[in-house]
């Protein structure tokens, strides 16, 4: 797998980091600033290890994976770190997300 899975959680770990410190520099005028830039040290940068991920695999897999667990990634950082509450049909969609991925994990061809 040359890694691929060490560059996804990596990236989605980053976009997750990206996530808190935009919620949390918009608690208070004071950090917001500092809380921009972190944040956007963290998305901007990940961005590379999205390109790294499109070498190695197909771009729909790579869009797939990294969006939706991403995704998956900051609503749980989020949840988690500022304590919002989840509802259950929440977490349907988000077991719906991960269903998704598997399933286009699954069905893609290995390098487009």
């Amino acid at each position: 797998m040359n890694g691929i899975f060490g560059l996804l959680v990596t990236f989605w770990a980053m976009q997750a980091v990206a996530q808190v410190a935009f919620k949390f520099g918009s608690t208070a005028q004071s950090r917001w600033i500092w809380c921009f830039v972190l944040g956007n040290l963290f998305g901007a940068s990940s961005i590379w290890l999205l390109m790294k991920l499109y070498a190695r695999m197909g771009p729909n897999l790579v869009l797939a994976l990294c969006t939706g667990g991403s995704f998956i990634a900051c609503q749980v950082a989020v949840s988690l770190v500022f304590r919002s509450r989840t509802a259950p049909l929440q977490w349907v969609g988000y077991a719906a997300v991960v269903v998704g991925m598997v399933a286009a994990s699954l069905a893609a061809p290995a390098k487009a």
